[in-house]
């Protein structure tokens, strides 16, 4: 339908997503008048936001009242967009000096990273860490902890060293514990992590302590999630719903989710190290958070090992800043940590 538009209706759609962005509020055809430099009226103007609103573009809260734009509004929107950089060269300056500061650190540098950029852009701010392309494992250990909780530790070919506290309802005794972790290691040291586990149980308490290996093995093959500034969607008008606010804050405390948002609105671009794209509503695929948008780009330490740097906000988001600002960390970070894992 973008193609169908003429130049004056992809000008007024821009605007519009231009002016809602600014102020939050349903933009009128006088002030479109005004802003966006068309040599027409305001009555042309009006006629060409009642076509758009019939594709699909604006949608009219109320009689009487201006536009709202919609997703493909917004998407018009992104895709004219020209952030070449530049505009946030302090930000530059002051992100690279703080990211020395916490050098030899990764996490660290990724924690970070992920306040820094929420800070900036005053949005929630997530930062998957460098996930490598087949990590393997070289050591797994169960150790009883009480009848109800086994520490899970590893370690993988790529020097993380890594353990999680694994809940069984069911109690499990210390040399069932013992048989359980010979036959993992038999079956998964030197194999990728997140593999499927063939190893079985024919009791409850050995289900729920391979189903705990087998996510967080799964989990850690993926890239650990950091979140900052979750509480900047409060600042939000458009989640004042309590429904709303409740589906985002929820979407937000799940690391599969952000972890599937970011990798869907890095999309075509998620080899193109640094380049930072938007997944607009629905786009990015995850049902809780519908009614946002995520700025997202990968970043690489190396050939082995690459990560992932995202903002979530609103539809209304301001996507120059949060693209080029997503871009920054993302290519600083990865500077950052091949320096430091390097070492």
């Amino acid at each position: 339908m973008v193609g169908d538009l003429t130049d004056r209706q992809q000008t007024i759609t821009t605007a519009v997503v231009s002016e809602h962005i600014r102020s939050a509020h349903p933009v009128g055809s006088e002030t479109l008048c005004s802003t966006c430099g068309l040599d027409c009226s305001s009555a042309t103007i009006r006629n060409e936001m009642v076509r758009l609103e019939h594709w699909g573009y604006l949608e009219q809260p109320h009689t009487s009242a201006g536009r709202l734009p919609l997703p493909p509004a917004y998407r018009l929107y992104v895709d004219a967009l020209h952030t070449a950089g530049g505009r946030l060269n302090r930000d530059v300056t002051w992100v690279q000096g703080e990211l020395r500061r916490v050098a030899g650190r990764p996490e660290a540098a990724l924690r970070l990273s992920s306040a820094i950029l929420s800070r900036i852009t005053r949005y929630p701010a997530i930062v998957i860490s460098p996930r490598g392309r087949g990590p393997r494992l070289i050591d797994l250990s169960l150790t009883p902890i009480s009848a109800n909780n086994v520490l899970l530790s590893w370690l993988d070919d790529l020097g993380n060293n890594e353990e999680t506290l694994i809940e069984t309802e069911a109690p499990i005794r210390a040399d069932r514990v013992s048989e359980m972790e010979a036959g993992l290691r038999d079956e998964l040291l030197g194999q990728s992590l997140g593999r499927s586990i063939a190893l079985e149980a024919d009791d409850d308490a050995g289900r729920e302590l391979l189903t705990g290996v087998r996510e967080a093995l799964e989990e850690a093959g993926s890239g650990r999630v950091y979140v900052e500034g979750a509480a900047y969607i409060l600042d939000q008008p458009e989640f004042g719903e309590f429904d709303r606010l409740r589906r985002v804050m929820g979407g937000l405390s799940q690391s599969p989710l952000l972890r599937r948002a970011l990798t869907a609105a890095t999309g075509e671009r998620a080899e193109d190290s640094g380049a930072a794209s938007a997944g607009i509503g629905d786009e990015h695929g995850v049902e809780s958070l519908r009614d946002c948008s995520v700025v997202a780009a990968s970043y690489s330490v190396d050939e082995r090992r690459s990560g992932t740097v995202g903002v979530l906000g609103p539809l209304r988001m301001d996507y120059p800043l949060a693209l080029e600002m997503v871009t920054t960390i993302a290519r600083n970070l990865g500077q950052a940590l091949a320096r430091s894992m390097n070492k």
